[in-house]
């Protein structure tokens, strides 16, 4: 285990035991330098260790406010010429994590006034946002053709299943699982701009296009019971993690 696992295990424990200020100082490093130790731990750092630094945010306020200053910070450096889409990354996730999806609008409507180049890369993160905030105007501009982004999607979920199936690796049915789960969000979103629009035919174009851009039956009916049934693919996930709790 790399020494950011450990800090960022730590933290979960120093938490649990009530040692807030010891957590949120882990939290801290975490953020800054679990990167530098492990570069894998890419999609960890803006995904679980956010949520965990949510949850010690309920507990101890001090959190919250710390979290919100790393934002303030890199927004800072973003609008004073540090800006990349990585930072813009970060930036996004920490919002999303404290439900404050109108600094991201709002720092992306800046950047879309002065660094369009930047926009163009930063639109897909954007996106949820947008919509979040109702700008669907703003995300019309960025979805100039939506079947294609819903093509370009789908060929993430074909990828990896295909390369699941070329292993033979049905252990991680979770992972496509969250694969499928990603893939729906990303649809309602960009269905929903339209909709919001009354842009019907694009609406019929890009629900169709989900459906008929994915290559397994198996995947379209996971995808389809997602689209009918919110909720249903986390149902899966937590279904599958109980099975193999029991089986051990």
């Amino acid at each position: 285990m790399s020494q950011a696992h450990e800090v960022l295990e730590r933290a979960r424990n120093a938490r649990l035991a009530g040692k807030y200020e010891d957590a949120l100082r882990d939290h801290l490093w975490f953020h800054e330098h679990a990167l530098e130790d492990d570069p894998t731990l890419a999609g960890v750092r803006l995904s679980f260790a956010l949520r965990d630094w949510i949850y010690l945010a309920e507990q101890f306020p001090l959190a919250r406010r710390a979290l919100q200053a790393i934002r303030d910070r890199d927004t800072q450096r973003i609008l004073s010429g540090s800006a990349t889409l990585g930072r813009f990354h970060d930036i996004s996730a920490i919002n999303s994590a404290l439900g404050e999806e109108r600094a991201t609008h709002d720092l992306f409507t800046q950047i879309d006034a002065q660094l369009p180049e930047l926009a163009k890369d930063c639109a897909e993160l954007a996106l949820p946002a947008l919509v979040a905030v109702e700008d669907f105007q703003l995300a019309r501009r960025y979805l100039p053709d939506p079947v294609a982004r819903i093509t370009a999607q789908a060929k993430r979920v074909n990828d990896f299943a295909e390369d699941l199936a070329k292993r033979g690796n049905t252990s991680s049915a979770p992972q496509l699982l969250a694969f499928v789960l990603n893939y729906t969000k990303e649809v309602r979103l960009v269905v929903e701009v339209f909709r919001r629009l009354g842009e019907d035919e694009e609406v019929a174009n890009a629900s169709a296009a989900a459906l008929d851009s994915l290559k397994s039956e198996a995947l379209r009916d996971a995808v389809q019971r997602e689209f009918d049934n919110p909720g249903s693919t986390i149902a899966a996930m937590v279904a599958h993690a109980k099975g193999s709790d029991d089986k051990q």
